[in-house]
């Protein structure tokens, strides 16, 4: 028992032993850099902030590379400084701030050896940016358009961008795997998620018109969709739904339009059976929405025939 308790109190020893120490090396750090923010050199704020940003503290990196920008803006060295900056910012996740100087960064040193990164952060940072699908999606517009131009700019790019890193054992130690991709793969990645939020958006535009029975702008909204994304996954989907909306359109139109209108059903449906067979899971239902037409539109002939 007095063992257990001697093992128990050396222990606690140990680890307030530890603590103190780590507190004292904390302490020592935040004094030093500290007084490099207060009183340093120019050459110690920026062997200091590179220090910090190495260790990802961007909160404390920023600050001295700012500084640093007022004390070298005109002179060559601005420019690695400037790097440092822009990517604080993104590894602060502030995706907005971080691609504005990306962008500032690819029109004042166009000549730089990191040109061609700032340029793919500049997108991959509009990218990162881009609201949900159910938002605004001008900004996915504008990633697309700034990454598309990244790719015609260096249609070779063999840049790396590290998606993740792990460590894995080997011979009794740890090794750093980086799972990397190149800026092309990465940018194409990007794209086609970017252009699925838009699909997807306008996809759902059409259904909120079918819900709340604005059968006429459902109709326009799903046939500008295929317009716009003819690779539409569920393309048999928007295509029966065209006549599904065109036939509930024209059974609720005022009888001076119900002509025009059933005409307009019949257009789509032979649209539908012209991209899609007999086999489709839509095709059934369309079939039969569309004889409904012909039936309605004959009765309602005879009936104005008759008056």
């Amino acid at each position: 028992m007095y063992v257990l308790s001697l093992q128990i109190h050396l222990s606690l020893r140990s680890l307030l032993l530890y603590c103190l120490v780590v507190c004292i090396a904390i302490g020592t750090s935040c004094s030093r850099y500290s007084r490099v923010v207060k009183k340093g050199t120019n050459d110690e704020k920026y062997e200091m902030a590179v220090k910090m940003f190495k260790k990802e503290d961007y909160v404390r990196a920023l600050p001295l590379f700012e500084d640093l920008l007022a004390v070298y803006r005109g002179k060559e060295k601005s420019e690695e400084i400037y790097y440092y900056y822009c990517y604080c910012y993104y590894g602060l996740g502030q995706f907005e701030l971080a691609a504005f100087h990306f962008k500032n960064f690819t029109e004042n040193y166009y000549n730089s050896k990191h040109m061609e990164k700032c340029s793919f952060m500049y997108g991959h940072c509009l990218y990162k940016d881009a609201l949900p699908y159910f938002l605004d999606q001008t900004a996915t517009s504008k990633a697309i358009a700034e990454i598309q131009l990244f790719l015609n700019m260096y249609p070779n790019s063999n840049g790396v961008y590290q998606i993740d890193s792990f460590i894995v054992m080997k011979d009794g130690f740890g090794v750093e795997i980086k799972d990397t991709v190149t800026f092309k793969e990465k940018s194409n990645e990007q794209i086609e998620e970017l252009r699925t939020k838009l699909k997807t958006k306008a996809y759902e535009n059409g259904k909120l018109f079918y819900k709340i029975q604005d059968y006429h702008a459902a109709v326009v909204s799903f046939k500008n969709t295929l317009k716009d994304f003819p690779d539409m996954e569920n393309k048999d989907e928007i295509e029966f739904l065209i006549v599904k909306s065109s036939y509930l359109f024209a059974k609720y139109s005022v009888d001076e339009k119900k002509e025009e209108r059933y005409q307009a059903v019949f257009t789509e449906y032979k649209e539908f059976t012209r991209n899609n067979k007999s086999g489709n899971k839509y095709y059934a239902e369309a079939t039969e929405i569309n004889a409904k037409a012909s039936e309605e539109l004959t009765k309602h002939q005879k009936l104005h025939k008759i008056q």
